[in-house]
């Protein structure tokens, strides 16, 4: 008897955590979603709010958001969005800069 209690609470929190997981995962689809659609419109007022609402950094959008397998910035050049670019282009390219103690030999 106990064992199957054990077995169905495993086989319970196993269905919640799978569940979870893939409502997760949808939410994270209609965002890029959304950043895509509103890129392709060239509305930037509707793209700072989906930025905003979702908590994703300009900076993150432009590094690793692909839409219709392009990067947003060539997606956005392509798809004749001039406002969304001019708002986007000083994210793009962004060096990362590093720091380290050179210890002379």
């Amino acid at each position: 008897m106990k064992a199957q209690l054990i077995f169905a609470a495993a086989l319970l929190s196993l269905s919640a955590t799978v569940s979870a997981e893939s409502i997760q995962s949808a939410q994270i689809h209609k965002i890029l979603v959304e950043v895509c659609v509103n890129t392709q419109n060239d509305d930037k007022f509707a793209l700072n709010r989906t930025f905003r609402e979702s908590r994703l950094s300009r900076q993150t959008a432009v590094e690793k958001v692909v839409c219709n397998g392009q990067p947003l910035m060539d997606f956005a050049r392509n798809s004749e969005a001039h406002k969304v670019v001019a708002m986007l282009t000083p994210y793009e390219g962004r060096a990362k800069v590093s720091i380290s103690d050179v210890v002379a030999p």
